[in-house]
């Protein structure tokens, strides 16, 4: 797959593989997605390429009597460097030592793919360069959305359109999570204990849950889409921990339901870009999006909005993406081409837009007249108000619709509200976004 217009692959010249010989792979790290890829290796769906080696730390533990026997198993990452794979597949995941082996790899001329998306979203521009030096190629079709191919849908395949936003699911943990809530009416802790069970989520769920993977992978699409350069540490994030059954039910008597999106669109100058819990249309892609999918709406100036989607979370749905990419590399050994310069730009959250707010009034205090003289001495309007308390809720919460606002200015007038001891717990605010 290719990445991006900034990241693009001369196809002007592409040199296929001769067809006597496979594509001879290396792979690092056998975990989920490495023992999808090598299940489907095996399978003898693609004679074109060959799984040679793989890698793993104490890879004793690892071996697995399908895997044939031609296969040579190490622990040392010097082995594979020194061997005449054509490619190294990275899926260890992680920024070290992943990028010091794909590195090292470019440098020796061999092709690397991976899906790791916090290398690509840090390191992505520079070791795309190195591909480019080096006459060889750098694919991460897996990196975004898992098997939805959303990188080689925005480019090319949206190419000839000039895009104005990103809109989209792009973490099948936390949908699973949200769509579970919103179903079956579970807390979030239950949720997340299934999203385990199911090996959609680790141990260890935080980059998940508070936005840190959505946000790495909304840097690569804004590169890509946008041709902007985005560090991931400047795009504001909130995590989906504070979100309440409750949130689900005020939401649906807005014919709405909560999603994990991340959004990004430009604006005078200023990229804005954030990965937030949202109140989304019920009906709409982004609402009808159901356990681990992923969906991705691009809009164009031209060619209005396109809508990606499939399934975003768990080893086989990367491991498509995976395959694809070396499908892409064996086919066409076509050095790296850059393509136009990364622009940089100011990085914002402060999106205009009607948000969703709850809260939960001090006992002691007339906190919604408060809240509402607050409001409106910051020009900001309220929509309306839901209060339907749920005797299981610990304390008595309401819901308000604000309208059309500065994120800025909102989060200001609700950090004035809660320093005047007028809440009895942080509000919870959530953007609500519109897509067809």
């Amino acid at each position: 797959m290719n990445a991006s217009p900034a990241f693009e692959f001369s196809r002007s010249s592409l040199q296929p593989v001769p067809a006597q010989r496979a594509c001879r792979i290396a792979l690092l790290g056998f975990g989920t997605v490495g023992r999808s890829v090598a299940t489907i290796l095996q399978g003898g769906s693609f004679p074109q390429l060959r799984l040679d080696m793989i890698y793993n730390r104490r890879v004793d533990r690892k071996r697995v009597p399908w895997v044939s026997p031609q296969v040579r198993w190490t622990d040392d990452l010097e082995e594979v460097l020194a061997s005449d794979a054509d490619v190294v597949l990275e899926l260890a995941g992680g920024l070290e030592p992943a990028y010091s082996w794909v590195k090292r790899a470019l440098l020796l001329g061999k092709s690397v793919v991976t899906a790791n998306k916090k290398l690509i979203a840090a390191h992505g521009p520079e070791l795309l360069d190195l591909a480019r030096q080096q006459g060889c190629r750098l694919e991460f079709g897996a990196a975004v959305a898992g098997g939805v191919p959303v990188l080689c849908g925005v480019s090319p395949g949206l190419s000839g359109d000039r895009l104005l936003k990103l809109c989209g699911i792009l973490n099948g943990t936390c949908n699973y999570i949200l769509h579970a809530m919103e179903s079956r009416g579970v807390t979030l802790d239950a949720a997340l204990r299934e999203a385990q069970q199911r090996g959609y989520a680790e141990a260890d769920p935080s980059d998940d849950v508070d936005g840190l993977d959505a946000r790495a992978k909304l840097a690569i699409l804004v590169r890509t889409g946008f041709h902007l350069q985005a560090d991931p540490q400047q795009i504001a994030t909130q995590s989906i921990w504070p979100v309440q059954p409750a949130d689900f039910r005020y939401a649906r008597e807005l014919g709405c339901t909560i999603r994990q999106v991340a959004r990004a669109e430009l604006k005078a100058g200023t990229l804005l870009a954030e990965v937030a819990p949202t109140v989304v249309s019920a009906g709409s892609p982004l609402g009808s999006a159901r356990n681990n999918q992923n969906v991705l709406v691009t809009t164009g100036k031209y060619g209005g909005e396109t809508v990606f989607a499939g399934a975003g979370a768990g080893g086989a749905p990367t491991a498509v993406a995976v395959v694809s990419d070396l499908l892409a590399v064996a086919e066409s050994r076509a050095a790296a081409n850059c393509g136009p310069a990364l622009v940089a730009v100011p990085v914002s959250n402060d999106f205009r837009c009607r948000h969703y707010v709850r809260v939960t009034p001090a006992q002691t205090t007339d906190a919604v007249a408060a809240l509402r003289r607050t409001l409106t001495s910051g020009g900001i309007s309220l929509r309306g108000l839901l209060h339907h308390p749920d005797p299981h809720d610990r304390r008595p919460s309401l819901a308000l619709v604000v309208e059309e606002c500065s994120t800025h200015a909102l989060e200001k007038a609700l950090t004035q509200v809660q320093e005047a001891g007028l809440l009895a717990e942080p509000a919870v605010r959530m953007p609500m976004v519109t897509t067809s």
